[in-house]
């Protein structure tokens, strides 16, 4: 790991690891034991700030810059484990009643993008080999 690792602290690096490899977010919080979804919030803040970006896709990209996570970890996904993952995902977004039909739009969009994200840098690390 670059010594830039230390812009983030331990639980950071490993939740932006998580989020990257498309791990939901009450696996994250069971894992990190997160208290509540506030945490979660507060969290990525966090990370957004300190890598000075706006959202995950940019957070990502400014992390394998920086060397933050290891594009080794990361040039082997299963794509059609991560389709199932996505697609499991977006079901539970889409028959939650916990959220309204505009923030699960949101959300859905933002998991999409991930997945995108994925594929995009898997293919982009497999070309570098």
């Amino acid at each position: 790991m670059h010594t830039l690792s230390k812009l983030l602290s331990d639980k950071e690096l490993v939740y932006l690891s998580l989020t990257y490899q498309g791990v939901d977010k009450k696996a994250i919080a069971k894992k990190l034991r997160f208290k509540d979804n506030r945490t979660h919030r507060y969290i990525e803040k966090r990370i957004f700030d300190k890598l000075s970006v706006y959202n995950w896709h940019n957070a990502f990209r400014r992390a394998f810059y920086l060397q933050l996570l290891d594009r080794q970890d990361f040039l082997l996904i299963d794509i059609q484990k991560e389709a199932s993952t996505i697609s499991t995902e977006i079901t539970e977004i889409l028959n939650s009643t916990e959220i309204d039909d505009k923030e699960k739009e949101l959300v859905i969009y933002l998991a999409l993008l991930s997945f995108q994200i994925k594929i995009e840098y898997s293919y982009l690390f497999k070309e570098k080999e």
